[in-house]
């Protein structure tokens, strides 16, 4: 309502709660995946009590609450409890049950029934589960317009430690590492993001098997995306990805590619010689597949962007090295190889300001690691001992990702707000805020 101030009068500002009001996210969840359930031809009654919608409530709110499963269940079992008693006149209490220990009469499943009926869903319905999820999600933003059709793609993998019995080739998603807290062993994770309009959203996630390759994974994502009409301008990937398997898939659907390249033989030899004799910093490049399967294919061309990240130009790093303050091995290590496949312009200025938007383009990327570490924080570890359960509930956090994302992109467009506002909830306020409007839709 207008209130009259020194300058005039003007409108009063709106509280955040309910200029932007939240999204319910638990129910929206689970009917997507009741809807999957249910064209995959899997039975949707489990047992004389429960349905798959009860299980899904449970397995939602485990990671929308960041609980454990067996205390999402207790505390939907209280809440259920609550419910039912709220305008009984004589309350209902949960009947004992005949056994050794003290159980009691329950209106959800408990932790154990939960597992037992995770353990019973097959891997394609996991992925399948992810393709409807992101899918609806990425449409949600589309539709709010938090987001257009260009986009870019992030990829990146993501290292779960595993610190149980399994080993390579038993259980062939066993991967071995020398780099985890305790333990020499993971489970690899593909993670593939889009970004437009300040918006990031997973679209896709993979567990990769041990000597297998994420190109596949990659770009069914990528055709998924370009069936349902989006514009895909670049994709951003860390030094492993750029690979004559890629490049050329990327190449067949004319999207480009920019980030670090790995420091191979061959690019250790352009460095050494950049170093000695100077030259443009700009070279191109012939990236070549593996003879045993890439032998009579077309090398690919691309260019290469030698720079330094951390400020320093890269004539100091030459006479540093050609004063002898800085041996070859040193010299290299200070200078970062980028690689693309956009050409770059003839002008000396052109070429320079072409360059620096490359590694601008590459600065993006790291939206995708704070994800990884965001996800981290949204329930605890699962204790899932199969690669499908784990996959499972590591998919689960990342659709929890996407909707506080989505609430955050939400307030990012509100106008006439506080700017303290504007930057959206936490991910424990979200949390928060997700719980109240369950308990709140029991209630009513």
């Amino acid at each position: 309502m207008p209130m009259h101030t020194t300058s005039g009068t003007e409108l009063a500002l709106i509280p955040a709660e309910e200029s932007c009001p939240y999204e319910y996210w638990v129910p929206w969840l689970k009917n997507l995946a009741l809807e999957v359930i249910s064209k995959t031809h899997i039975s949707r009654k489990i047992g004389n009590k429960y349905s798959a919608e009860d299980f899904w409530e449970v397995l939602i709110l485990h990671t929308m609450m960041n609980l454990s499963i067996d205390e999402a269940s207790n505390e939907l079992n209280r809440m259920k409890w609550e419910q039912l008693n709220r305008h009984r006149r004589r309350k209902r209490f949960p009947k004992k049950i005949c056994s050794k220990t003290r159980k009691f009469e329950r209106l959800c499943p408990h932790g154990d029934q939960v597992r037992k009926y995770r353990q019973t869903l097959p891997m394609w319905v996991a992925k399948k589960l992810n393709q409807v999820i992101f899918l609806a999600q990425i449409n949600y933003a589309l539709r709010k317009g938090l987001i257009d059709r260009n986009i870019s793609i992030l990829v990146d993998n993501n290292d779960q430690w595993y610190y149980g019995s399994d080993r390579f080739p038993a259980n062939s998603f066993i991967n071995k590492s020398n780099k985890g807290p305790g333990t020499s062993r993971k489970r690899k994770y593909l993670g593939i993001m889009i970004r437009s309009k300040n918006t990031s959203l997973f679209c896709g996630v993979s567990i990769i098997k041990k000597g297998h390759s994420n190109v596949p994974d990659i770009m069914g994502c990528i055709d998924q995306l370009i069936l349902e009409g989006f514009q895909i301008d670049y994709v951003l990937g860390d030094r492993w990805f750029p690979t004559y398997e890629f490049f050329a898939e990327l190449n067949v659907r004319g999207i480009h590619y920019v980030g670090p390249y790995k420091k191979w033989s061959p690019i250790k030899k352009i460095l050494e010689d950049f170093l000695k004799n100077g030259g443009d910093y700009i070279r191109k490049y012939t990236i070549k597949g593996a003879p045993k399967k890439y032998y009579h294919s077309l090398g690919i061309p691309v260019w290469l962007i030698l720079t330094n990240r951390q400020g320093r130009r890269l004539r100091d790093i030459r006479r540093d090295f050609n004063q002898k303050k800085l041996d070859l091995q040193d010299a290299m290590k200070e200078i970062m190889v980028m690689v693309t496949t956009f050409p770059p312009p003839v002008g000396v200025k052109q070429r320079q300001g072409w360059a620096n938007g490359i590694c601008r383009r590459y600065d993006r990327r790291w939206q995708i690691e704070t994800g990884f570490r965001d996800l981290n924080r949204i329930s605890p570890p699962s204790n899932a001992h199969t690669n499908v359960r784990k996959f499972l509930m590591r998919s689960a956090q990342y659709w929890a990702y996407n909707t506080w994302q989505l609430e955050r992109a939400k307030r990012k467009m509100k106008r006439r707000i506080p700017k303290s506002w504007k930057q959206g909830p936490t991910l424990r306020q979200f949390n928060h805020a997700q719980i109240r409007m369950y308990r709140a839709s029991l209630v009513f």
